[in-house]
């Protein structure tokens, strides 16, 4: 089977490029975009970011998604005496996640397995770097555009975050090269990539039903 890579990419018009940005003084502000469920792995997420507390670094996180756990990442991070740091916000609509994700110094994501994650690209397009599990766009763009640890490894995942936090001209770095990736393979190019899959479709099969006819 010959295989296409058709990327997700950002509407650009509706998502618009803004340069990668200095972090503002007080605490880190992280934010994580993805339902609450098990393929994203906020246990992981949630016990990096304790690590992190009990590191002695102030931050933020904001968590935007669904949850279809009721209620079960919540009660772990109280458990964890997450509650004064780690927001919940729920399902958020693009206009209203935009704001949140440029006052963002980090997305940080905790996936066990991603086809994307297209939160990374808008990110990206956003200006703000990434840290994650090694999935998906994190393991094409590691090291270089993006920071990607073992799946499931909180300690790492939080190793990584503080380096980051600790070292503003590498996350600026990223920031900006996570951006250079990702503008080429915008929305309008998913569309061209699908197009051509299409118009070559119909031929690809007639092909192969002339060669089984012979």
């Amino acid at each position: 089977v010959v295989a296409r890579r058709v990327p997700l990419g950002v509407d650009l018009q509706a998502w618009p490029p803004l340069a990668p940005r200095v972090r503002r003084t007080g605490p880190a502000r992280l934010i994580h975009v993805a339902s609450l469920n098990r393929v994203k792995d906020q246990p992981t997420l949630l016990r990096a970011l304790a690590v992190l507390r009990d590191g002695g670094l102030a931050f933020r996180m904001d968590v935007v998604g669904v949850d279809t756990l009721q209620g079960e990442v919540q009660r772990l991070a109280g458990r964890l005496g997450l509650e004064h740091c780690v927001r919940f916000l729920g399902f958020r609509t693009q206009r209203e996640l935009r704001p949140l994700m440029e006052a963002a110094d980090l997305l940080v994501m905790s996936s066990l397995h991603e086809a994307g994650p297209l939160v990374l690209l808008e990110a990206a397009v956003a200006g703000v770097p990434t840290v994650g599990t090694a999935v998906g766009h994190l393991v094409e763009w590691a090291p270089a555009a993006a920071r990607a640890v073992p799946v499931g490894d909180w300690a790492a995942l939080a190793e990584a975050i503080g380096q980051l936090l600790a070292d503003e001209a590498l996350r600026l770095r990223l920031a900006a090269a996570a951006q250079r990736r990702a503008l080429p393979e915008d929305a309008d190019c998913t569309a061209r990539l699908f197009e051509a899959l299409y118009r070559h479709s119909p031929a690809d099969a007639q092909g192969q039903a002339g060669l089984r006819a012979t």
